[in-house]
């Protein structure tokens, strides 16, 4: 639904060309330009991105490094429950969007929030410039890390879809639907996919190293070709000196002794060179494995999440075929949270899926007396009264049952 990133001040113009389609010859093969002219300007004040962005960095402190993180954009996509509808309803999904974000972290730091509908699914894209007062100096600086903390992340999904449906009628089900929502396989996918994409950054890490080393290889190769050569000649020079008809020598044989020693040293560092390529070349061998293994977990947890996406799809068809029969058949718009889950429980005491946990079983008691005691509960209080007796019933039975197992065989 909605995706965060950093970026530093390298990447603004590029992302200033792609927000604002200031080129005619795209990238991304997604984008019909015959759709181009739905796309919407969030902020018509008759500047452009880059020109914003400039400005407000002349207004903050922001360090001159390179890898400041001083711009963030959020992409957030259009609901599927709005795919089907209006343009007008659509743009005022957007608009609301955007306003939350100008509250939550300042309009004043807005350089950017174009809508584009030319994709393949509508989108926002809403840029900002994370700025912080700082105490200690009495001044705004760019800090993405102080404004983008971990909290914010946390509930930004959250307070989104609670001020879209306060804002507007026609926005039910809401961003937090069951694709929003974290649970095992998929949790256990993201594990797999990090890990896979680790594996795969060692992998690149090893193979740059070697042919790093391979690079290095050939040159040390050619010295020791030149070093062996090297060798001969003094051996070759060291007798012609020896022959020389003055019965002198200009160099001193020590002397080439110690120069030839200097060349065995760069023999042995090549030696060495040959041999940490080849550990790496193991190195690079076991990586691969991984993984290929990394690689087919991947593959069956994708599998399986793709049977859960069908699965999924199928129960979200019936949802809505519910809420439409409740909407249109019944008059009910709605449903109290307590009601969901009351009927939740009645629903397993009906058809005998009863918990053997005594925490569980008195979490059911709890859920059923808190909507029996709800003046506007759409629930049957005899049903629920029904319910109530049963659980407490089977409670006590959980106890008799513990009370025996611990109790042990009478002698």
């Amino acid at each position: 639904m909605a995706h965060l990133k950093k970026n530093t001040r390298g990447a603004v113009p590029g992302l200033a060309v792609h927000f604002e389609r200031k080129t005619d010859h795209h990238t991304n093969k997604e984008i019909d330009v015959s759709k181009t002219y739905l796309n919407q300007e969030l902020m018509a004040d008759g500047s452009d991105m880059l020109s914003r962005f400039n400005a407000r960095l002349t207004d903050v402190y922001c360090m001159k490094r390179d890898d400041v993180k001083a711009l963030a954009t959020w992409i957030v996509t259009l609901p599927e429950e709005l795919t089907e509808a209006s343009y007008e309803q659509q743009s005022a999904f957007f608009e609301a969007t955007s306003n939350f974000l100008n509250d939550r972290y300042g309009q004043e730091n807005t350089v950017a929030a174009v809508v584009h509908y030319d994709e393949t699914t509508p989108h926002l894209h809403y840029a900002f410039v994370p700025v912080v007062f700082d105490d200690k100096k009495s001044r705004y600086k760019v800090s993405a890390k102080e404004v983008l903390t971990r909290h914010d992340l946390q509930t930004f999904h959250d307070d989104l879809d609670q001020h879209l449906k306060k804002v507007l009628p026609f926005y039910e089900q809401g961003i937090l639907n069951n694709k929003t929502l974290p649970f095992e396989n998929v949790a256990e996918i993201k594990k797999y996919n990090d890990q896979f994409n680790a594996l795969k950054n060692e992998l690149a890490d090893v193979e740059e190293n070697i042919r790093a080393k391979q690079a290095l290889l050939t040159i040390t190769n050619q010295a020791l070709t030149e070093v062996d050569l090297a060798e001969k000649q003094i051996d070759d020079f060291k007798q012609a000196l020896s022959k020389n008809i003055f019965g002198k020598t200009v160099l001193k044989p020590d002397d080439l002794d110690r120069f030839k020693s200097v060349l065995g040293t760069m023999k042995k560092a090549t030696l060495q060179s040959q041999h940490e390529t080849e550990e790496l070349k193991q190195t690079l061998g076991q990586v691969k494995a991984q993984l290929a293994d990394v690689q087919a977990d991947y593959q069956n947890l994708k599998e399986t999440h793709q049977v859960l996406q069908k699965r999924q799809r199928d129960q979200q068809q019936l949802d809505y075929a519910m809420r439409d029969m409740l909407k249109n058949d019944y008059g009910v718009n709605s449903m109290k949270t307590s009601d969901v889950q009351a009927r939740y429980v009645l629903y397993k005491i009906d058809h005998d899926e009863l918990t053997k946990n005594k925490k569980t079983a008195k979490s059911w008691l709890t859920t059923l007396t808190t909507a029996r005691e709800d003046t506007d509960t759409k629930i049957s209080l005899t049903r629920l009264d029904q319910g109530i007796e049963q659980v407490k019933a089977l409670i006590n039975r959980i106890i008799e049952l513990t009370r025996d197992i611990f109790k042990g065989p009478s002698i």
